[in-house]
């Protein structure tokens, strides 16, 4: 009998090696070495089971990002450790890229749950944004959707620009952005 974690586990890895298309319940029952119906036990669909990656690396985000700063007060100093987790997180050797990148050509299914997670991570952003703004810790009128979508855009940068050009100084130049956008 499998566990579910080592079908995620399976799922996961497949799936960066050969896209969401390739993960199906036959194929990891034939890579795992089990029975169908192993497999399927655990997830109902081919859909249900691709859709298993996307929660697994929303969990692994949660624990590494968002986790560690509960006890961070929110508005400035709960967006400023956020940013500095999820900065951490993507220079990482734990963090590689995923799937985000190249959301738009993702089946329906996957892109609609990813861009779901995006939003409520963004949203949580601006609302310490905005928090920070009703505080005085950023100047009255601060647009806090436009502070979230220049910081996303920058850890974002520092993605492609690591992942594309090789730059490992792009974390830095986030984490200077960072600064210069929310200030110290």
């Amino acid at each position: 009998m499998v566990i579910r974690d080592e079908v995620v586990g399976a799922a996961a890895a497949l799936s960066a090696a050969e896209g969401f298309e390739a993960v199906t319940v036959e194929r990891l029952s034939e890579d795992l070495g089990v029975p169908v119906r192993d497999v399927s036990e655990h997830f109902g669909s081919d859909e249900l089971l691709q859709q298993s990656i996307v929660w697994a690396g929303a969990d692994v985000f949660d624990k590494a990002v968002t986790k560690p700063t509960n006890d961070a007060p929110d508005g400035i100093e709960r967006l400023r450790a956020l940013l500095s987790q999820w900065v951490d997180y993507a220079e990482s050797d734990a963090y590689r890229g995923g799937f985000v990148g190249g959301a738009a050509d993702l089946p329906d299914h996957i892109r609609d749950l990813i861009a779901r997670i995006a939003r409520s991570w963004i949203e949580t952003l601006a609302g310490n944004a905005r928090l920070a703004v009703e505080q005085g810790e950023l100047p009255p009128g601060t647009d806090p959707h436009q502070v979230a979508f220049e910081l996303h855009g920058l850890v974002q940068e520092a993605n492609w620009t690591f992942g594309v050009l090789g730059d490992r100084n792009a974390y830095n130049r986030a984490r200077a952005g960072i600064e210069h956008r929310i200030g110290r």
